[in-house]
């Protein structure tokens, strides 16, 4: 049965009686002890504390009274790992906040846990000094049934918020990941694409291309999100958002819309020609780091705060892709350098949507790159100029790009996928 405020009130004040008799654990900027940060594995380490909440702001940040005899002390908290809608009106009275549509569950969810460990909570970090501005970053668990449990993983797998990696607390980022995209796919809640209600017609599909060509931050034009409409009607985005798993958010121009079968492409920075722009002056999606389990997502909101369509990467849940297999690709990196991809599939592929990687570097196909059963699409890596053309394409890595000793090439979708890979000299697929 559902908690009440009032239920939940009472557990709360109840908790703060029990909690000032306990143990003394430690003050925000006082080290417990030393334990494992995942419940299943050795390492990494985390820093761990225990208090007792005071107030939940919203889905993803509460308050919390360290247990000390030796001080009142009482810090802010930011839930690491993940990401809530937003809320606009704080109270502890349920009826009176307001925020995005899904905001008000994730804070009404929250409330639910932390009652139910009767308000107590145990906060790790594998670095106690890591904040989110002003508010301590950790992650928060809650004593159930004899055990802790990690209440962002439940929030994640409940469709309550949004996985944001981060590259300091990067412990759980791997496992939050794969949760987000497991309540991804059973469309729960967040991921429920009619949830809010009153959601327009439209079969949108988006992906990112999160890792410009150079450095990230000085080529924010080389970071974007292309959305393509899969229906044969066209679909107006005014009153449309897309945003990163942060709070970054663009809002479509009124006039925006994707034609039947065609796509549009929104660059990070402040763009060229004719594409829609973001207008930042730096990139905004995380690069994929294995050693820490980074990555990120985008996504595309209606405006009722529908979520319609998405990206999360790197893939980590049902990672396939139709075209598995379906390519040749042949690397020559000697004389004039070139990669090849010959497509053995059956019908028509468009390889927009997918990328070619060298090392650090990858190439991105853009609209129209459709290559037909049995034709072969050649990109020629010197840096001498040449018009494209559909099946000879021009990379301009300059002379001696592919390294002779040795090197992998990938065609790969853009959460990870990799669907054709081609080693040479001392590589390995």
């Amino acid at each position: 049965m559902p908690m009440t405020q009032a239920m939940i009130r009472a557990a709360l004040v109840l908790a703060a009686a029990v909690g000032a008799a306990l143990a003394a654990a430690g003050p925000a900027g006082a080290v417990v002890e030393q334990v494992p940060c995942l419940p299943d594995r050795p390492e990494p380490l985390c820093w761990s504390w225990t208090g007792t909440v005071t107030h939940i702001s919203d889905g993803d940040t509460l308050d919390v009274d360290f247990h000390d005899d030796r001080t009142d002390e009482t810090a802010r908290v930011r839930i690491a790992g993940i990401q809530a809608m937003e809320q606009t009106v704080y109270s502890h009275r349920r009826e009176i906040r307001q925020g995005d549509c899904h905001a008000l569950e994730a804070t009404a969810r929250l409330e639910e846990l932390v009652a139910a460990s009767g308000g107590i909570v145990r906060l790790t970090a594998q670095d106690p000094e890591h904040r989110s501005r002003q508010r301590l970053r950790r992650w928060v668990a809650v004593f159930i049934d004899g055990q802790w449990v990690d209440v962002g993983r439940v929030m994640l797998s409940e469709g309550h918020a949004l996985w944001l990696p981060n590259a300091g607390e990067w412990a759980w980022n791997e496992i939050y990941n794969a949760t987000s995209q497991a309540a991804a796919k059973a469309g729960v809640n967040l991921w429920n694409p009619t949830y809010c209600g009153g959601a327009p017609p439209a079969a949108l599909k988006l992906w990112v291309h999160w890792d410009a060509d150079g450095n990230d931050n000085q080529r924010p034009d080389d970071e974007w999100v292309r959305i393509r409409n899969l229906d044969t009607a066209p679909v107006s985005l005014d009153g449309w958002m897309l945003r990163d798993s942060s709070l970054q958010r663009f809002w479509f121009p009124a006039d925006t819309v994707v034609p039947p079968g065609g796509t549009i492409t929104v660059q990070v920075g402040r763009g060229s020609g004719s594409l829609l722009t973001w207008g930042l002056d730096r990139g905004i999606f995380n690069n994929v780091n294995p050693a820490l389990g980074t990555g990120d997502g985008a996504y595309l909101f209606d405006p009722q705060g529908n979520l319609r369509a998405w990206m999360v990467y790197p893939c980590r849940v049902d990672c396939t892709d139709p075209n598995a297999g379906a390519f040749d690709v042949r690397v020559q990196p000697t004389g004039r350098e070139q990669v090849s991809i010959r497509s053995d599939a059956p019908q028509p592929v468009d390889l927009d949507g997918y990328e070619l990687s060298i090392g650090a570097r990858a190439y991105a196909f853009g609209p129209g790159s459709v290559i037909e059963p049995g034709e072969t699409l050649r990109l020629r890596l010197d840096g001498s100029p040449r018009d494209d053309t559909r099946l000879d394409r021009h990379w301009p890595l300059g002379p001696a790009a592919l390294r002779n000793s040795g090197g992998v090439a990938r065609l790969r979708t853009y959460d990870g996928i990799v669907v054709a890979c081609r080693a040479w000299g001392s590589g390995s697929c």
